[in-house]
C-alpha cells in the first residue's frame, strides 16, 4: 500500500534544490492515492506547505493521481519496470488516473518526477 512518511517527506522535498527549482511558483494542492489511502499536498510559492493523510472529501484540489497498489509498488522500486519509469507513463500504460487541472499537472510534471525519485524504495536483496 502506499504509505508516505508525510513530515519527513515535506523536509526532503523543501530541502531538495532540484525539486525546490522545478516547484517554484507552484500554488495549489493535489492529492495522490490508491485503493486504501489518500494524501493531500498543498503547496505554496515552491514548498510543500502540508502533506495530509485521509483529507476529508470537502478538501479541495486542482488534480488527483490514483494508481493500484501495486502500481505504486511497482512505480516506485529503484529500478521500475517498463512504463513504471514516471507518472505520466504509468497513467498511458497501466492503471493510473490523472484527473483535474491537467495544465498544472503537466506544468509542475518534472517537480512530481522529482518526488517519485525521492521516493524510490531500495533495491530488493
Amino acid at each position: 500500500m502506499l504509505r508516505l512518511q508525510t513530515e519527513q517527506l515535506k523536509n526532503e522535498l523543501n530541502s531538495d534544490a532540484e525539486f525546490r527549482l522545478n516547484a517554484r511558483k507552484w500554488e495549489g494542492r493535489f492529492r495522490v492515492s490508491d485503493e486504501e489511502r489518500v494524501y493531500l499536498f498543498q503547496v505554496h510559492e515552491g514548498q510543500v506547505e502540508r502533506i495530509t493523510e485521509g483529507p476529508d472529501m470537502y478538501q479541495p484540489f486542482d488534480f488527483s493521481i490514483h494508481g493500484p497498489t501495486d502500481g505504486w509498488e511497482k512505480l516506485l522500486r529503484s529500478e521500475p519496470e517498463p512504463f513504471y519509469q514516471d507518472i505520466y507513463s504509468a497513467w498511458v500504460h497501466h492503471r493510473f488516473v490523472v484527473e483535474g487541472d491537467l495544465e498544472q499537472f503537466f506544468g509542475f510534471h518534472m517537480a512530481l518526477r522529482r518526488m517519485q525519485q525521492l521516493l524510490r524504495l531500495p533495491a530488493a536483496a
